[in-house]
């Protein structure tokens, strides 16, 4: 196990930095296996399946290291940024309401990887929403995730050029 209490803070945020971006490759790599080796049924099922468990799984352990104290959208925002899309991402969190946020990935590092293996854009949508529906249904049941946004999506007016995709979160 690491010794990361005797770490330099930045070193223990180069080498986390470094396993995010690991496993994003993997999430990709995996993606790929399962489009390549199973019908179009069960390729669709196994990659809401892994992104449902991902998730919701994320969620759960982040419970462990976040004020327990902090209810509603403000409960929503301290654990979002504390996921792993502020881990590697440019996030924007705007809070709408006393019930909805707006989370935004800016320059996303995904759609800049898909258009480096030769790809328009990564086809995220589907699964991003899942991933989101489960990450934030673990914070509070009653969170419903909308897609403003999401390649291949059509961006809509006033959405900043640099937007990779764009959700609304919203307690029930």
């Amino acid at each position: 196990m690491f010794s990361i209490e005797n770490w330099s803070k930045e070193r223990v945020h180069d080498v986390m930095l470094e396993l995010l971006y690991s496993f994003n490759y993997m999430w990709f790599i995996a993606e790929q296996w399962i489009d390549k080796n199973c019908p179009e049924a069960a390729a669709r099922e196994g990659r809401h399946y892994m992104a449902e468990e991902f998730g919701s799984y994320e969620a759960k352990r982040l419970a462990k290291t976040v004020d327990g104290n902090l209810e509603g959208v403000d409960r929503l925002i301290r654990f979002l940024e504390h996921s792993h899309w502020c881990a590697f991402e440019n996030i924007d969190i705007a809070r709408l309401s006393d019930s909805s946020i707006r989370m935004t990935t800016l320059n996303c590092s995904s759609q800049k990887a898909a258009r480096k293996w030769g790809l328009e854009y990564y086809d995220c949508g589907e699964i991003a929403l899942c991933l989101r529906q489960a990450f934030f249904r673990q914070i509070d049941s009653s969170a419903e995730v909308t897609c403003l946004f999401a390649p291949p999506g059509e961006r809509p007016e006033g959405c900043p050029p640099d937007a990779s995709c764009t959700w609304t979160i919203t307690i029930r």
